[in-house]
């Protein structure tokens, strides 16, 4: 075992000459893990967390206090207080605190690698746990060998070995270890496939964290291959909350588009998604994750499913700020942008009334149904304009329309009524505050 590590560091090509910081629980894998880059001989640092969601969980720190104390190894302890538990989410708070821990650690004393003692037995649970879940291949490549994580560099070199493989060793080299018994408890999915499934799948076949580690290795590949390959693509536009692609620009094999998508999905959204290859490759919509994937007209749009009512037309006052859809404008008469604006959106034509007086100017959503002017002298229907623009009627409330009465002087990212004569009006985008916001209109 001892010279498969260090073969893990000459393939990975990880120097040995830099800090490591070890992630220990007190635990068989990761007391093993330490012993093993202790004989390496490697600058080493030792970080532990006290969870405190069980009892007897400060044995661990007796335990790891004197391994350190044994070998002269520098130990990073903390302990995660009982009143930060969240009542729901613990594990997964427990997680974000951990890490946030450990960065904060290896950022302490200056080391750009972490390594963890996620072993054989952790990937293969995590495998079906994920294929439980989702079936989503991505996920099921989770825990790498080699990952990063922020400014961290982590490393996974127990992957090939099972439990019991680092339990034999610490028995064999009488290194102290803590048992966490809630892990023989059924209790959790991860529990039950350890205690109840995994045993019989390994009755039939004594190699499965092997094939486990194959078929994550295999999958991993596929999926930097395909990133690879996505790179070439074009990138996209936001657009009304939403982002638009060029489908022209986007064409590719199926499969190298459904990884753009997803991952541009992840990315923007947060949110991992499997998307559905009959309906992608018949360009038809379909939604995932709270998203809606839509193909229209030249593009390809993704945005929230949940739709973002009409807002009616109101009256605006010159050179004050007002409020549509969450986004600040200001229309003034002046061709100043002031500290305020953030980008010119359109230059309008001034509306006078027979008295010379401004006309009545109003924004909103587009009426349903409003006509717009076009420069030949006929009116065209609003939703032509919407669909010649590639904009789904999904989409089509969030434009900012600007009307003097009954006449349409603007369609965000669709139309502009021009007078090449006269005076004019500028209509700025502002850059404002969530409580500047709230005191507009």
């Amino acid at each position: 075992m001892e010279i498969e590590i260090k073969n893990f560091f000459i393939t990975n090509q990880i120097p040995l000459d830099r800090k490591f910081l070890v992630a220990a629980s007190g635990g068989p894998d990761s007391m093993a893990l330490v012993d093993l880059l202790r004989q390496m001989g490697v600058d080493l640092a030792v970080a532990h967390l006290d969870h405190q969601m069980r009892e007897g969980s400060e044995q661990e720190s007796v335990v790891l206090q004197d391994y350190c104390s044994k070998y002269n190894l520098p130990l990073h302890e903390t302990t995660w207080p009982k009143s930060a538990h969240p009542q729901k989410g613990l594990e997964a708070a427990a997680r974000d605190y951990r890490y946030a821990f450990l960065e904060k650690t290896a950022d302490k004393i200056g080391a750009r690698y972490l390594l963890t003692a996620h072993h054989g037995d952790d990937l293969l649970e995590n495998i079906m746990i994920k294929f439980l879940r989702s079936g989503i291949p991505r996920e099921m490549a989770s825990l790498k060998a080699v990952s990063h994580r922020k400014d961290l560099i982590v490393l996974r070199p127990l992957l090939p070995y099972s439990k019991a493989d680092l339990l034999a060793y610490v028995e064999k080299k009488n290194i102290p270890y803590v048992v966490d018994q809630t892990n023989s408890e059924a209790i959790t999915v991860r529990n039950r496939l350890r205690k109840q499934v995994i045993p019989l799948l390994k009755a039939e076949n004594p190699d499965l964290i092997k094939n486990a580690l194959r078929f994550s290795q295999e999958v991993g590949a596929t999926e930097a291959f395909l990133a690879r390959q996505t790179r070439s693509l074009p990138d996209f536009t936001e657009l009304l909350g939403a982002i638009r692609i060029d489908q022209e620009k986007m064409a590719c094999d199926l499969e190298i588009e459904k990884a753009y998508l997803e991952d541009l999905i992840e990315k923007k959204y947060n949110e991992r998604v499997q998307l559905n290859r009959a309906l992608l490759a018949a360009k038809k919509a379909q939604e995932k994750g709270g998203l809606r994937i839509q193909f229209y007209q030249q593009y390809c749009w993704i945005y929230p499913v949940k739709e973002i009512a009409e807002q009616k037309q109101q009256s605006i006052k010159l050179d004050r700020p007002f409020v549509f859809q969450g986004r600040s404008f200001q229309l003034t008469v002046e061709k100043a942008a002031g500290s305020k604006a953030k980008k010119l959106v359109a230059v309008l034509p001034l509306k006078k009334k027979m008295d010379k007086e401004i006309e009545n100017i109003s924004f909103g959503s587009l009426p349903v149904g409003q006509k717009v002017f076009l420069p030949d002298g006929h009116h065209a229907k609003n939703k032509k304009l919407f669909a010649e623009k590639g904009i789904p009627s999904s989409l089509r409330s969030r434009c900012l329309a600007m009307m003097a009465g009954q006449e349409v002087l603007f369609i965000e990212h669709c139309y502009q009524l021009r007078e090449e004569n006269g005076s004019k009006m500028y209509l700025y985008e502002l850059d404002l505050g969530a409580k500047e916001r709230s005191l507009s209109n």
